[in-house]
């Protein structure tokens, strides 16, 4: 049983952070939870667990303002430890403009060691924990809401257990690290862990046959894409309970004629909005034939 302190002011947050380098402590474990388009439109930071070596800490965005969160995660003094940062990462970006700084990875050190697995397998492998939450249990605190509070306890045991051994692992991959003389590999690469590659392409491209498209196909897809987002945005509901990802591509590929050949493809929207999604595939249809002739 972890115990805990909750941070839910921009204060408690500002103190704690001084009272680490106050203390000396420079260097905090820390992992995330966030919504990903499973209970309402869109991707959002949750929670963010954090372990300083000693204690236990909670803090919640949905308390703490973006100007706090963005001075704490941005603070180039207080290194990060985590594991596989980049979708956390890419989520306070987007979210809420967020560059996260001094960032140390330990999935970076488990690669160049040739360990492509999961945290719970790196905790088993080097410290002999086995993590008692099975694998039913993982895939339900996965899928869990992590939007609505109270938080039960449960659901926080397991969020914290995320960062009770990154301190140990780092010790350990690091003295692995330096044997191998991978250091400088590694240092090389953590140095921009957290930035990303490139700019963020649209979620369109990221279908993962988007590569084997045509360019009609491509942008027939991006404009029933838009339709569908701007439905699910309206409604505040996951994108997928408007319109399956591969309706999508089904439409792409053999692009309706008529308003009822529409409907064939809407049967996962909520009835009372059938005739307004049909309505956008049609003015996308029509938005996508334009920008093909005019390119």
């Amino acid at each position: 049983m972890y115990i805990y302190s909750t941070i839910d002011s921009d204060k408690k947050l500002s103190s704690l952070v001084q009272s680490w380098k106050q203390k000396g402590i420079l260097s905090i474990a820390m992992d995330f939870e966030g919504e990903f388009n499973l209970h309402i439109y869109g991707e959002h930071l949750c929670l963010i667990q954090v372990f300083d070596g000693e204690e236990y800490f909670l803090i919640d965005p949905f308390k703490v303002s973006k100007e706090a969160l963005k001075t704490f995660l941005e603070d180039p003094e207080l290194e990060k430890v985590m594991f596989d940062c980049a979708s956390d990462a890419a989520l306070v970006r987007k979210a809420y403009g967020i560059a996260l700084a001094n960032v140390f990875d330990i999935r970076v050190q488990a690669l160049a060691l040739g360990y492509t697995g999961n945290l719970s397998g790196l905790v088993e492998l080097h410290l002999g924990v086995q993590e008692k939450k099975s694998n039913k249990s993982k895939k339900k605190n996965q899928m869990t809401n992590w939007l609505r509070r109270p938080l039960k306890e449960d659901q926080i045991q397991y969020a914290l257990s995320d960062v009770a051994h990154l301190f140990s692992l780092k010790t350990i991959l690091s003295s692995l690290v330096d044997e191998k003389d991978l250091a400088e590999q590694v240092a090389k690469t953590m140095k921009n862990i957290a930035k990303p590659k490139g700019p963020d392409k649209p979620a369109w491209t990221k279908f993962a046959s988007w590569k084997y498209m045509n360019k009609e196909e491509r942008t027939y897809l991006k404009h029933f894409f838009l339709a569908r987002d701007t439905m699910a945005r309206k409604y505040n509901v996951p994108a997928v309970r408007i319109l399956e990802k591969h309706r999508l591509l089904e439409m792409a590929k053999a692009v309706p004629t008529t308003a009822n050949d529409f409907h064939i493809y809407c049967t996962k929207c909520p009835e009372d909005q059938v005739e307004e999604l049909v309505n956008m595939l049609m003015q996308a249809k029509k938005s996508a034939a334009d920008e093909l002739l005019s390119a």
